[in-house]
Formats: C-alpha cells, structure tokens, sequence
C-alpha cells in the first residue's frame, strides 16, 4: 500500500508541477496580450482579465499542494534544529496536523463553495463559476495524498544551503 502510495505520489507532483508550469505560462502570455491589446490598439480583450485570474487561482492552490509535498511552507528552522531530535520530531508531528486539518478544511469548504456556485457562470468566458472553485477541494485532497505519502525528497537527498566560505550549513572546516 505505501508502495502504491509513494508511486502515486510521484505522478502527481510531476503533474502538478507541469500544470503550473503551463499556468505560470499562461498567466503571463494572457496579461502580456492584454496589455499590448489595450496600449498599443486600443481595443481591451473582455476575456483576458477573467482568464488570468482563473489560472492564477488554479495555479496558487496547486502549488500550495506541490510545497506540502516537498515540505517547503514557512516553519522556523532555526528554532527546530535546535530541539533535541525527541522534540523536533513532536513539533514536526503537530506540524504535519495543522496542515492535514488545513487540508480537511480545504476539501470541505471548497466542496460547499462549490455546490453555492453550481448553476452561476463567469461573466466574459461563460464558464460555471463551480469549475474555478473546483480548485479549493482538489488542492486539498493533495495535501492529504502528499502529507500521507511522505516527503517527495527524503532529508539525504534535500540539497545543503550554501553557508558562509562555501561550506554548507551544519558543516564545520
């Protein structure tokens, strides 16, 4: 099962990082074409401001989804790598819960936005409204999939910073 899992695990965040890959692109080339449009012909595109938004909403909550799999969301490390290894692995415990409980809420709001919005369309490109907030719960089943996975990138495999001289941190000489 854990097998199945991790192997699961690795094909979605290799999907999601091409998803946000592909929305990061988007995002850019709509605005881009939105501001040529409007400056140089004067003529605004009703349906670029609505399509940027869409994906960034889309590509926010995806990569959300990505730094709960490489365990990248803001935490105080200078504080934790000095716990006794018995403590850091607590805090690193309640950590993962607040987060799998943030996912939780996530799923279960996302699901209740989306079953208020069901029968409004988008203004410009008269898409349901439902399809945009689709992103809340799908990020957070994710979450839950990455949390329950485990890191993508075991502590060994975690490139060093790099520390003052070129050493990385921790490494005396």
């Amino acid at each position: 099962m854990t097998k199945r899992l991790r192997t699961l695990n690795r094909t979605l965040i290799a999907l999601e990082t091409y998803a946000v890959g592909i929305l990061v692109i988007a995002v850019c080339d709509v605005v881009l074409l939105q501001v040529l449009m409007r400056y140089l012909f004067a003529y605004p595109n009703p349906w670029s401001e609505e399509v940027s938004r869409f994906c960034f909403i889309w590509m926010s909550l995806l990569g959300a989804s990505l730094a709960v799999a490489h365990r990248a969301h803001f935490r105080f490390d200078q504080v934790t790598e000095r716990l006794p290894p018995r403590a850091k692995r607590a805090v690193e415990t309640f950590a993962g819960a607040v987060v799998l409980v943030f996912a939780l809420l996530l799923i279960a709001t996302g699901i209740a936005l989306m079953d208020l919005t069901m029968g409004e369309r988008s203004a410009a490109l008269n898409l349901p409204v439902a399809l945009v907030y689709a992103a809340v719960p799908a990020s957070g089943v994710l979450m839950v999939i990455h949390l329950l996975a485990g890191p993508a990138v075991s502590d060994s495999e975690q490139p060093q910073e790099a520390g003052p001289a070129g050493h990385s941190v921790g490494e005396t000489g």
